[in-house]
């Protein structure tokens, strides 16, 4: 990928996030500016055609693109509206303007009265539209019609419930809502990997300042088996979203269902050591309102299984095997080494 993109949208989201205080919650006046200038930049639209008005480049492509959501820790759902839009624009979904997050998970509907509760909706709370799926079926909901029941203090989550009338009802095809579901998965993915990334930055920049005993932390042997630890399971996690990316030449196309469920095994399985080396090499200062290794540690837990646990998706890839020509796993083992 062209780097001019990645240095745009990195200078973007370094300036609309700069002026934001560790320990401040932002408001919602400055996540409407946030948004605005987002949409207005047309990073929003990357993934479409260029006919479209997009860049027209690849998934793969855009990685590193929607990893700066969570390396800048950017407070909108900037990599789920790009996906989204891309998707919408592929299957021919009329969707209203603004900013996007998706769900999926038991809505539940209150007939008594009349209102539809999600209780773990991402960015619920300040997100302009949401896409929910549940039981087979996809509804669009508005931030206008939304009634915040509790938004988590410096989460990324909220519970939310919305008048039933107010959510309208998407019919959508089959391979429709597995790519909604694949891509929003994977855009996922790429917030927690670039969050990661950054908490590891810190890191290693912290144990490099902090001395003690008269010299920084970073030459005793110990520290630098954490790093090193951290080092590997971040390069890992960005392997393994490249490769559920690898092929898709074509924006529009979601990732393979076998591969993305690899990379968020992989991801939510490493996703806790990868948090809780930082904040042990850290040592108090890493919980502290100031400073801001709190915020990407905090994404890396929230984001982690979102979709589902790192036991929930290991019994997916296994069931997946079992499954090819009724096979065992190490038929299956055996034969992919005979193939090769």
């Amino acid at each position: 990928m062209d780097t001019l993109l990645e240095d745009a949208l990195g200078e973007l989201f370094g300036h609309l996030t700069s002026g934001a205080s560790p320990g401040r919650q932002i408001t919602a006046e400055q996540r409407r500016e946030i948004s605005n200038e987002i949409d207005a930049s047309g990073f929003a639209d990357l993934l479409l055609p260029q006919a479209a008005g997009g860049s027209g480049i690849s998934l793969y492509e855009a990685v590193a693109l929607l990893k700066m959501e969570g390396y800048h820790n950017v407070p909108i759902p900037f990599a789920q509206t790009v996906v989204i839009r891309a998707w919408a624009h592929a299957h021919s979904v009329d969707l209203p303007d603004g900013m996007f997050s998706y769900a999926s998970a038991a809505l539940q509907v209150d007939a008594q009265a009349r209102s539809a509760t999600l209780h773990k909706a991402w960015h619920g709370h300040s997100v302009d539209h949401m896409l929910i799926a549940t039981d087979q079926q996809c509804f669009l909901a508005h931030s206008q019609d939304r009634r915040i029941l509790q938004a988590y203090h410096g989460g990324l989550f909220a519970a939310v419930a919305w008048p039933a009338q107010s959510l309208t009802r998407l019919d959508l095809h089959e391979q429709a809502a597995q790519d909604l579901f694949n891509l929003s998965v994977f855009a996922m993915l790429a917030v927690t990997v670039g969050a990661m990334e950054k908490a590891f930055e810190l890191t290693l920049d912290y144990a490099a300042q902090r001395q003690q005993f008269g010299r920084p932390v970073s030459k005793f042997q110990a520290v630098q088996h954490q790093i090193s630890e951290v080092a590997e399971h971040v390069c890992a996690a960005d392997m393994a979203l490249q490769m559920a990316a690898t092929n898709n030449d074509n924006a529009v196309t979601a990732p393979n269902s076998q591969q993305l469920a690899i990379a968020q095994f992989q991801i939510a399985h490493i996703a806790d050591r990868i948090a809780d080396i930082a904040h042990a090499i850290h040592g108090a200062i890493g919980i502290s309102q100031e400073y801001p290794l709190h915020q990407y540690t905090r994404r890396i837990r929230e984001c982690k299984s979102c979709f589902g646990s790192a036991q929930y998706w290991a019994a997916e890839i296994g069931q997946h095997i079992l499954n090819k020509n009724n096979d065992t796993l190490f038929a299956v083992l055996t034969s992919a080494l005979d193939e090769q």
